[in-house]
């Protein structure tokens, strides 16, 4: 029978675990994608809120302007604007978004404005008193910063914002850790370290691309990017962020791109002059965009615009995936308010691309694990059984090869038998073949028990020794030079031995001499012999056993006259003539 190799046991586990693998893989990204429409959901809400309490703030008195201008940068949207309905219907815009300006912070109430913009640079630095603290802006020019800032990819930066304030942000350890590993490796923010000013020009020094996590530096994560754009001619000038952050560093917030496609999908609901236009928009969109609260906000401003309430509209459409429009009213102290902001997030498997690669690289080479462990055992239980069952086979072959002489010595003394009249001839013959069969049967029990053995008890200890004490066993003389030590079971070990010089005795000439030389690498034993022919028998079949068990290799041969055995963990190449 044609024997097994290890990947016949392992290629159904491995389909197996690879099947196993991606139902598992597939029910992760399901989920995944799951909490994260869930999460963006929850996210957008938040969003609104935040958006919800700049209106109120503002038109209950409780903050200026600026300071709308500075929240709307730091939670911004891909398209914002804040107005306040006039008398006549028209809006009059408050804040809105600015495309031409990067966000840069020094701290929370200082900011850098950075803009290529001439009308901007030429306001320089304004400042103002909000609920007793002063809030600052100064504009500057920066070409650094815009090649820096261009790398963002603000769908993810959105989606990133979103899910982090959610509810479910951290409800889930391995949702959060795909949400941040994801966000880490596909977009980050800038932080400069270092940094000098030359008039209304910002110039960089050393910086970092981080995920926007606050944490010492010196002490960055693995994923963080670093750059040095620091003048050594202007070194003296550079300020430097330490590691206390008594100086800190400038964190850049990402410029985004205006939404037009989404904007003019919806032309006259977005970026409206008045409520009639705004009105007309809304009526043409047909049923599926009516909604019966916002049907009031015409009514109630036609009829009465001193009417309290509150009015919201959430504009959207399938055609167009992952954008989340917003247009809101809202009616405060007798005045109408309009914000309306446009958000673009990124698919799922756009978002999570980084982690379904790792988590695929992951889960593939788990299942590959598991399968070469799975099928180990099995494949060794099988080698063992199918060697043992080989060993038995060459065992019993050896067996019957090497009874034929004794069989042949009992039929002479049987036939003799049988021919002899004297009470004292029968007594030796009878004598003869108990002796023989006992000896015979004693040395098969003892050869059969012996190779078996499993029951090994390992020490490390001297071959020359072990060939020495079988060579007085067998009253052989022996010629041997060297020494190592191996780690054996010596009385098992001793039985191989025993196997090899009987069988070196059986091809020895009668005047040769049996040599043994020992290296650290392997023992080999000679002699001349008058024999032109060798077959192995039962010892060589029961030392090759025992050595096997030892982890050793044995090879026999016999050329030129010489019958050698060799035994070691290398044999190397045979040598040939």
């Amino acid at each position: 029978m044609k024997r097994k190799g290890y990947f016949s046991f392992l290629f159904p586990k491995l389909i197996a675990s690879l099947l196993a693998a991606v139902v598992l893989f597939i029910i992760m990204q399901t989920a995944l994608a799951r909490n994260y429409d869930s999460a963006l959901y929850s996210g957008l809400n938040t969003r609104r809120e935040r958006y919800e309490s700049i209106v109120r703030n503002y038109a209950e008195g409780r903050i200026s302007g600026t300071f709308v201008d500075i929240i709307t940068t730091i939670f911004a949207s891909d398209y914002f604007r804040f107005a306040e309905v006039q008398e006549d219907g028209s809006f009059k815009t408050i804040s809105e978004m600015d495309y031409t300006s990067i966000p840069v912070e020094e701290s929370i109430r200082h900011w850098y404005f950075i803009t290529n913009d001439k009308e901007l640079l030429a306001k320089g630095k304004k400042t103002e008193t909000v609920n007793g603290n002063e809030w600052t802006i100064e504009y500057k020019k920066c070409d650094e910063a815009w090649d820096l800032d261009g790398k963002t990819d603000t769908r993810k930066t959105n989606s990133w914002d979103l899910t982090a304030q959610s509810d479910s942000y951290m409800t889930s350890l391995l949702f959060t850790f795909a949400l941040d590993y994801s966000g880490c490796l596909q977009f980050c923010r800038p932080e400069v370290q270092s940094y000098y000013f030359d008039g209304d020009t910002l110039h960089l020094g050393k910086g970092i691309d981080s995920f926007g996590i606050t944490y010492e530096i010196g002490k960055e994560p693995f994923y963080v990017k670093k750059w040095d754009y620091t003048d050594p001619s202007k070194a003296d000038r550079y300020i430097t962020a330490d590691n206390e952050y008594i100086v800190k560093p400038l964190r850049f917030f990402p410029r985004h791109e205006r939404p037009d496609e989404y904007l003019n999908k919806f032309s006259g609901l977005f970026h409206s002059n008045s409520m009639n236009e705004f009105q007309k928009a809304y009526e043409l969109r047909g049923e599926d965009f009516r909604d019966e609260s916002f049907e009031a906000v015409f009514k109630e401003f036609a009829e009465d615009k001193n009417a309290g309430g509150e009015y919201k509209y959430r504009a959207y459409s399938s055609d167009l995936d992952n954008y989340n429009g917003y247009v809101e009213f809202y009616e405060i102290n007798g005045k109408l308010y309009m914000l309306e902001y446009v958000i673009e997030t990124a698919p799922a498997d756009a978002y999570f691309r980084p982690f379904t690669i790792l988590s695929a690289v992951i889960f593939a080479i788990a299942a590959v694990v598991i399968a070469l462990l799975a099928s180990i055992k099995p494949y060794w239980q099988y080698k063992k059984a199918y060697e043992n069952n080989a060993f038995k086979n060459n065992l019993i072959d050896s067996l019957a090869h090497n009874m034929k002489t004794p069989l042949q010595i009992l039929g002479g003394y049987a036939e003799n038998l049988k021919d002899v009249t004297s009470d004292t001839e029968k007594d030796r013959y009878a004598d003869q073949i108990l002796a023989k069969t006992n000896e015979m049967n004693k040395d098969i029990e003892a050869i059969l028990k012996t190779a078996e053995k499993s029951d090994r008890k390992l020490t490390k200890e001297s071959v020359r020794t072990c060939l020495d004490e079988v060579a007085v066993k067998l009253g052989v003389e022996i010629y041997a030079k060297g020494d190592m030590k191996i780690r054996m079971d010596k009385d098992y070990f001793k039985t191989a031995i025993y196997c090899l010089l009987d069988n070196a005795m059986k091809y020895k000439s009668a005047d040769s001499k049996i040599e043994v030389d020992i290296t650290c690498k392997a023992v080999t034993i000679k002699n001349k012999t008058d024999k032109d022919k060798f077959t192995p028998g039962t010892g060589i079949a029961i030392a090759g056993r025992i050595l096997e068990q030892h982890k050793l290799k044995l090879r026999t041969t016999l050329k030129d006259g010489v019958f050698e055995v060799k035994f070691g963990k290398k044999l190397g190449k045979e040598k040939t003539k």
